[in-house]
């Protein structure tokens, strides 16, 4: 895939998007977050119609979880997130224009970036196919290798399996994690870039957000 930023990126996002699910009124959510070399890129699965900016009459910064709680109560629980903007989200009943800027804002200060594997909204918590994480695989890639971070968490198996072609049990990994007090990384390599693979749980819905809080909690300390 020839692309040099992430603008050219997003275009090949919204091609695929037009391509291959012409009949998808949400729009997909792309990356975001500091985008040269942050301390940590978060990679999640795929956003759904519960991200209010998935929507075409939003009109602000677009990214993973805008107008949803449970994610930012997992990072704030983790000691990764600020008390005061997660004040705002917990008792906001609408995520403002305002609140969505200032939580970017935050997260490009903290060195962090918001993605996704699979860049296509679903309309429901369903996990995407076989066939949607081939299709995007080549998105995350190259996000990865124009961004450079220096780890990559990766929420859930699917991102996890799919950057590093290998399989582990999380309760292992997590039990390991916290009696030894240290988090085993995975390297990978894309391009010429290298970088480090953290797994993590999925921090909602058939996740587990305990256990999510519990590693980013030592990933905290790295």
């Amino acid at each position: 895939m020839v692309c040099k930023t992430l603008e050219d990126l997003w275009n090949v996002v919204h091609e695929i998007n037009e391509r291959h699910f012409p009949g998808n009124k949400l729009l997909p959510v792309v990356g975001n977050g500091k985008t040269c070399r942050p301390k940590a890129m978060f990679v999640f699965i795929n956003p759904t119609i519960r991200n209010i900016s998935s929507g075409k009459e939003w009109r602000g910064q677009r990214y993973p979880f805008i107008g949803t709680k449970q994610m930012w109560k997992v990072l704030h629980k983790a000691g990764l997130f600020d008390d005061m903007l997660m004040y705002r989200i917990k008792h906001s009943g609408y995520w403002s224009l305002d609140l969505a800027d200032k939580v970017l804002k935050f997260l490009k200060q903290k060195s962090f970036y918001l993605t996704n594997i699979v860049k296509w909204t679903g309309h429901d918590s369903a996990l995407p196919d076989s066939e949607k994480i081939k299709l995007f695989l080549p998105v995350l890639e190259k996000e990865i290798e124009i961004i450079q971070p220096e780890y990559v968490i990766a929420f859930g198996l699917i991102p996890f399996e799919n950057l590093t072609k290998q399989k582990i049990k999380l309760n292992d990994y997590h039990s390991s994690a916290v009696k030894n007090k240290e988090l085993k990384s995975y390297e990978i390599q894309i391009g010429q870039f290298k970088t480090k693979v953290i797994p993590c749980y999925f921090p909602v819905g058939r996740g587990n957000p305990k256990k999510a809080a519990d590693i980013l909690r030592m990933f905290k300390d790295l």
